[in-house]
């Protein structure tokens, strides 16, 4: 056991994928999508195409990107090794599908359609299908749903249908996150790592420079209600995609401050309130997921959630034959 710890520990320290953020860049003239550290360090470039690549989001073990791309004609899903090959397919439909997202098992994949829209109609709702594309379902049917996110339990999606809901995977049970107000456009950011809080944004006025980051507490009691909204206290910039780290500790998302209007990707430390650069390219940087292996449990510990099985069955045995 003493040892499969230290081949854990070693991995961590060696892994090429530790600590990773996936994000897209115009940079080289179109959008493409691009991995760095969580420093903003070794900045690599994924995928090659004269189209628009986008809305890239980890897999739950880091070893492959969904993403959606236009290289077909017209919006598909797509997915590929978390260094750019095997770039492969997955939806084929003549409607657009985008902004694809992981379950915490990895079996299955959420993402927004077009497909259910008549001629002329403007309709997007969530689907799931598996990872290898099959068996495509309906899960919403609001009339406008997009940007889905799985909660960590696998429990719930969230997604921003002009303000933030969830619903079960089934598509019952929706209720509002979000807190009601009329005078503002909601963008969804995701669930933290524990399961406890959302986070969105709200535009006032429908103003994307006017972006402010909010932290939604949720009961833990099995109600579906929100305990407070609570506002980020972000130095105050045009942003957007704000997202929870991997450990919960701090935020990601795409601002601009300079006078040219480049947009960089920062890291916002919650409870030092420390601001932190990323990027620095010319074009916009943007839609940062930071996917890490460490499980969330005290830094001491710092296991591989691969071995964390074979731990728990290893300290049974011993137990059950001292």
């Amino acid at each position: 056991m003493r040892t499969l710890i230290l081949v854990a520990c070693f991995w961590l320290a060696t892994s090429s994928l530790y600590g990773k953020i996936v994000f897209y860049s115009t940079r080289d003239g179109n959008h493409e999508i691009y991995t760095m550290d969580p420093d903003g360090n070794n900045q690599k470039r994924l995928t090659f195409n004269e189209t628009a690549d986008a809305s890239p989001a980890w897999s739950p073990n880091g070893q492959q990107i969904v993403f959606y791309s236009y290289r077909d004609g017209n919006a598909e899903v797509y997915v590929m090794d978390a260094d750019g090959n095997n770039q492969r397919r997955l939806t084929n439909h003549p409607a657009s599908d985008g902004y694809p997202y992981w379950t915490p098992d990895g079996k299955q994949i959420a993402f927004d359609s077009t497909r259910d829209a008549k001629e002329g109609e403007p309709k997007v709702e969530i689907y799931v299908m598996d990872t290898d594309g099959d068996n495509v379902r309906q899960v919403t049917n609001v009339g406008f749903a997009t940007r889905p996110r799985w909660s960590s339990d696998g429990e719930w999606i969230l997604f921003e249908a002009g303000e933030i809901f969830a619903i079960r995977p089934d598509g019952t049970d929706m209720w509002q996150v979000s807190n009601p107000r009329f005078d503002a456009a909601m963008f969804l950011g995701g669930w933290s790592p524990d399961g406890k809080q959302v986070l969105y944004a709200e535009a006032v006025n429908f103003n994307p420079d006017k972006y402010f980051p909010i932290i939604a507490t949720l009961a833990q009691n099995g109600r579906q209600e929100v305990l407070h909204w609570k506002p980020v206290n972000v130095p105050r910039m045009p942003m957007h995609s704000a997202i929870f780290s991997a450990n919960g500790k701090s935020i990601l998302f795409s601002g601009a401050v300079d006078m040219d209007n480049n947009w960089h990707i920062y890291r916002f430390e919650l409870i030092g309130q420390k601001l932190i650069q990323l990027t620095n390219s010319p074009g916009e940087d943007t839609a940062p997921q930071e996917w890490s292996p460490r499980l969330s449990v005290p830094p001491q510990q710092g296991l591989l959630p691969l071995y964390w099985g074979q731990l728990k069955t290893a300290a049974l045995q011993r137990r059950a034959n001292p």
